[in-house]
């Protein structure tokens, strides 16, 4: 099997998913809080293509979210790492997870990544866990990422292509 096209889809999906959320979403407040689409596609990138690739694809979702942005580099990838691998892991739980649960899932793991970066982020004097609105910022992704991750999931299953079924589809 040549990795090559699932490289090039995953890397026009990243690059794509990036500028939206850097050009874009700041537009977009929900309460205040700019939902972070970087997060979920790891979170999909885990359900869609297993603990494995997810783990893999969520390091360089991070790694290209914390490029263009003042934080100390790789505090993403670390977060989105354990988030896509975490859902991955999970996903072959619950092997036949139907639409609901995938969204929940995806939702879930979107919150916990938000938490894990915070957590990240104090190792690296940040002060994120201590952050007055990183409650209301935990349930925005997680209702976000959910509403979201139909289309998450479809684009997760094209990038990793014919050659992986994606069960959360």
């Amino acid at each position: 099997m040549n990795p090559l096209p699932v490289i090039l889809r995953w890397t026009l999906v990243v690059a794509t998913t990036l500028v939206i959320q850097v050009a874009v979403m700041p537009s977009f407040t929900v309460f205040g809080v700019v939902p972070n689409l970087m997060v979920m596609l790891a979170a999909c990138a885990g359900l869609s293509g297993g603990a494995q690739r997810g783990a893999v694809v969520g390091f360089w979702i991070g790694l290209a979210f914390d490029a263009p942005r003042p934080v100390p580099l790789g505090v993403s990838a670390l977060a989105f790492t354990f988030v896509a691998f975490g859902a991955g892991t999970f996903q072959v739980a619950v092997l036949q997870a139907g639409r609901v649960i995938s969204m929940v899932l995806v939702g879930l793991s979107s919150a916990v990544g938000v938490l894990v970066y915070a957590l990240v982020g104090e190792v690296f004097n940040q002060d994120s866990l201590a952050h007055p609105r990183l409650g209301a910022i935990v349930v925005v992704e997680a209702i976000v990422a959910a509403a979201l991750s139909r289309v998450g999931l479809k684009v997760a299953g094209w990038a990793d292509g014919p050659e992986v079924r994606a069960v959360a589809e």
